[in-house]
């Protein structure tokens, strides 16, 4: 084996994927492993999108059908609202397709970026529905409207047990997926635009008193205005390449800090493509009694197998070095002699 010694110091370009150097290790075929988890999550979850899109559009006509029977225009905007969610759960179910490509020359990370543009996309359309419903209660409080109690209890009822059965398919999935997890809240919220109308169409019913209908969406509309606020901060912070808010980022330090014939870490970033696909890319000072190619490969093998256990990281590149390099710059950077 070739002894490090023989090679140039300071700028040891060794990938952190073991199958490129041609060692066998007990976590090589982690990358291979873990490839195929993130092809069924793309698939598994494009599946329960396009069931969900087909429920929802199911959910449309119903509502539909009946503002036109009741002439209730609380109805006809929920119908509004319910395209919007189709519209957007086709979006998603077409960035899940995107996700499935194989990476190129000119997109060499693939195209994992589409759903998140697509979830960014969709949550700040949620927000401005949510405002819009904000504005619409307010109208009906001022010009509150007669319509056929009897509907607009039965109707939404049919939506609300098709929206549970909706959100029962994706829930599961919603914290490794950023996009259904957009697609999620929009369920959600027409889960609880469905409760009130119920509501108040019971009390309607009974009592005739029509400005409940407005009164209970002011109170819906705001928790719809949260959670699209939740995800449009989360898309951000992935466009943005931040470290991912469930990693600790001193954490992973001091966890490469523990692997035997590591010194420093340096140059240390965190990212994500996705929801459930995580980087990262260091440079480690190795100890001088380290002299073999085959050492450094295990130091690199050890890191990766930790990463991937502890922190579910799953592209790792990694730079050893004898000799730390320049970071005035914030950045490593290396001089040539």
């Amino acid at each position: 084996m070739e002894d490090i010694a023989k090679i140039k110091p300071g700028k040891l370009n060794l990938h952190a994927s073991v199958e490129h150097a041609g060692y066998n290790h007990p976590s090589a075929d982690y990358a291979h492993s873990h490839s195929l988890n993130l092809n069924a999550e793309s698939f598994r979850s494009e599946r329960n999108l396009k069931i969900a899109f087909f429920l929802t559009i199911f959910i449309l006509i119903t509502e539909f059908s009946g503002a036109l029977i009741s002439k209730s225009m609380a109805l006809y905007s929920d119908s509004g609202h319910i395209l919007v969610d189709a519209s957007s759960l086709l979006l998603a179910w077409f960035a899940q397709m995107q996700v499935r490509k194989t990476p190129t020359e000119k997109n060499t990370y693939g195209y994992h970026r589409m759903g998140i543009l697509a979830a960014l996309f969709n949550s700040s359309l949620l927000l401005v529905i949510s405002l819009i419903l904000i504005y619409e209660s307010y109208f009906r409080l001022v010009h509150p409207e007669i319509i056929n109690s009897e509907i607009m209890i039965i109707f939404p009822l049919i939506s609300l047990v098709v929206n549970i059965i909706i959100g029962m398919r994706i829930h599961k999935d919603i914290h490794s997926n950023l996009n259904l997890k957009s697609s999620f809240f929009h369920i959600l919220g027409d889960s609880l635009i469905s409760i009130s109308i119920i509501a108040a169409g019971i009390i309607i019913y009974f009592t005739k008193f029509y400005y409940i209908d407005p009164i209970i969406s002011l109170i819906v509309s705001p928790i719809i205005a949260i959670g699209a606020f939740s995800v449009i901060n989360e898309t951000i912070n992935i466009l943005l390449e931040g470290v991912p808010k469930e990693i600790d980022f001193a954490m992973v330090k001091d966890e490469i800090l523990k692997t035997r014939g590591v010194k420093n870490v340096h140059d240390l970033h965190i990212w994500s493509m996705s929801k459930s696909f995580r980087l990262l890319s260091a440079h480690i000072l190795v100890e001088k009694s380290v002299v073999k190619s085959s050492d450094i490969c295990c130091i690199i093998n050890n890191i990766q197998g930790t990463l991937e256990k502890k922190f579910n990281i799953n592209h790792v590149v990694i730079q050893p070095e004898f000799d730390a390099c320049d970071m005035t710059n914030s950045f490593c950077v290396h001089q040539n002699p």
